[in-house]
């Protein structure tokens, strides 16, 4: 899997492409702004997305959600069941927050634990991860070497995703980076909604926030 990054919008969201590099199938995780870079970035690279997927339905995640399934209406977009209503609402998905209009094509996907989305010779797993919001997702590529993990807002360099937004909990944030994403082997590679890359290893070591409860 080859994975190219977009940082994208005022808030510097990460919008990763990932791409089997065989067929040029391609997965859009979290266009969360600046839809003309993500299509044409695609176009240069020769890109087939097939799925445009939001870890969680926060404005700075899906904002360009819309102009990219315009662009490739075969690709389906995909979120958290337990984050799709969010779509619909501009108030609870921040859209109002950030100046949008919060108009959201529907899913064609809700993402359950332990689905497994196929980009020809890649797959994604999906796992539940609550906490910053209620249906916030993580995708797993677990046959890569070393394993990747897009994890959202879940958790960041030395840090992690906010819980006083709607929805948010931190228990449920620390349970699901504890149980979730501590239980991956150490070296595998986590890409953030915003920020550096890191690993497991790093933030078991040094993340002061992770394991609060």
């Amino acid at each position: 899997m080859r994975i190219v990054t977009l940082i994208v919008g005022a808030l510097e969201t990460n919008c990763y492409l990932a791409v089997d590099e065989q067929s040029g199938l391609a997965a859009v995780i979290d266009p969360g702004a600046e839809a003309a870079l993500i299509c044409r970035t695609c176009e240069r690279e020769r890109l087939t997305p097939v799925f445009i997927l939001n870890t969680h339905a926060h404005a700075d995640h899906i904002g360009a959600n819309a102009e990219v399934k315009r662009r490739y209406p075969d690709a389906r977009l995909g979120i958290g069941r337990g984050d799709a209503p969010l779509l619909a609402n501009p108030v609870r998905n921040l859209s109002v927050m950030l100046g949008g209009t919060g108009r959201m094509p529907k899913p064609d996907l809700l993402l359950d634990e332990g689905q497994t989305l196929t980009l020809g010779a890649c797959t994604l797993r999906v796992l539940e991860t609550p906490g910053h919001t209620q249906g916030a997702v993580c995708l797993v590529a677990d046959a890569e070497r070393p394993p990747v993990v897009f994890c959202g807002d879940l958790i960041f360099q030395d840090g992690v995703g906010r819980t006083d937004l709607p929805g948010g909990d931190p228990d449920e944030l620390a349970r699901s980076i504890r149980e979730k994403i501590f239980a991956l082997p150490d070296e595998t590679v986590l890409l953030p909604g915003h920020g550096p890359s890191t690993s497991v290893g790093d933030q078991k070591a040094s993340n002061p926030l992770a394991g609060e409860s």
